[in-house]
C-alpha cells in the first residue's frame, strides 16, 4: 500500500554503501521507520532531506509483515534554517526530536504529538523567542500528552501546600523540604510559579525574556527527571547531556 504523509525526521543512520534508514514522526501514522535505498547515489535528491528535525512530505510502501517501510519519494516541508544556525538552538532541537523517538512506540497514530514537536520545532526556528521556555513548554507538554503529569501545588507524601519543593529521585514527584531535606535539586517559590504557569501556557504567548534563567533550567532539570523515570526511553536521550552542559554555560 502507498502512503502519502508529512513527517519530521527524528533520526538517521547510515545503510551500506549509499542507503539511509531513518526514523520519522508522521501526521498520520505516528512513528514510522523506513529505508531509502540508494539515497545518497547521484541523481538522488533524498539523501539530505533526511536530516534530523527537518520537515518533509513522503510517500512509501507500506506492509504490515514488515518492520522497515521502502521509501519511494520525499519533499522538503521546512528546513528550520535558523534552528540550525548556532549550538544552542542545534542541541535543544536535537534533544526535542531525540526525546520524541525514545518515548514512543511505532505505528501509534498520535496526530497531537506530531503537531506539538513541529509547532516547538517551529517556534525554536525563530530568532526572538525565549529557547529554554520553549523547551520547557515541550517537556510539559510531552509528559502530560504520554499521560503523566506530577502534582506540583502539594507535597507528594505529606499532601501539604508547600512554597518551596524538592524533587524524590525515586518517584519524581515534588515533596516538601520536611520530607526531604537532602534533595539534590530543590524548586524555589519562583520556580515552583514558573511550573505552575506551563498549566495554562500557550506556545504562541512565549516572548523572550520571561522569567528568570535559573527558575528555568531547575524547572527543566525537575521536567527531565520526572520524564526519563515516567517515560520509558526517556533516560537513553544523549542530547539531554548536552542539555545540561549548556545550562551551566548560561
Amino acid at each position: 500500500m502507498l502512503i502519502s504523509t508529512n513527517a519530521i525526521v527524528l533520526k538517521t543512520i547510515p545503510y551500506g554503501d549509499s542507503s539511509i534508514i531513518s526514523h520519522l514522526f508522521t501526521e498520520n501514522w505516528g512513528k514510522i521507520t523506513v529505508i531509502a535505498k540508494g539515497a545518497w547515489r547521484k541523481k538522488k535528491t533524498t539523501g539530505p532531506l533526511l536530516v534530523p528535525m527537518n520537515h518533509i512530505h513522503l510517500q512509501y510502501y507500506h506492509k504490515n509483515s514488515r518492520d522497515i517501510q521502502i521509501l519511494k519519494d520525499a519533499g522538503l516541508i521546512h528546513q528550520f534554517s535558523i534552528l540550525r544556525s548556532d549550538l544552542d538552538r542545534i542541541i535543544l532541537g536535537q534533544a526535542v526530536v531525540e526525546s520524541l523517538n525514545r518515548s514512543t512506540l511505532e505505528n501509534n497514530s498520535f496526530p497531537i504529538l506530531y503537531r506539538l514537536v513541529w509547532r516547538v520545532l517551529d517556534k525554536m526556528n525563530h530568532t526572538d523567542v525565549n529557547l529554554w521556555m520553549v523547551f520547557a513548554f515541550f517537556l510539559y507538554q510531552l509528559s502530560l500528552r504520554l499521560g503523566f503529569m506530577p502534582n506540583i501545588k502539594t507535597c507528594y507524601q505529606c499532601k501539604s501546600t508547600f512554597s518551596h519543593a524538592s524533587i524524590d529521585d525515586r518517584t519524581g514527584e515534588l515533596i516538601c523540604h520536611d520530607c526531604s531535606p537532602r534533595s539534590k535539586l530543590s524548586l524555589n517559590k519562583n520556580s515552583l510559579i514558573f511550573l505552575q504557569k506551563l498549566e495554562n501556557l500557550h506556545l504562541d504567548d512565549i516572548r523572550p525574556g520571561m522569567n528568570n534563567a535559573i527558575e528555568m533550567y531547575n524547572t527543566i532539570r525537575f521536567l527531565e527527571i520526572f520524564a526519563c523515570i515516567h517515560l520509558e526511553g526517556m533516560n537513553k536521550v544523549r542530547s539531554l547531556d548536552m542539555v545540561h552542559k549548556l545550562v551551566k554555560l548560561q
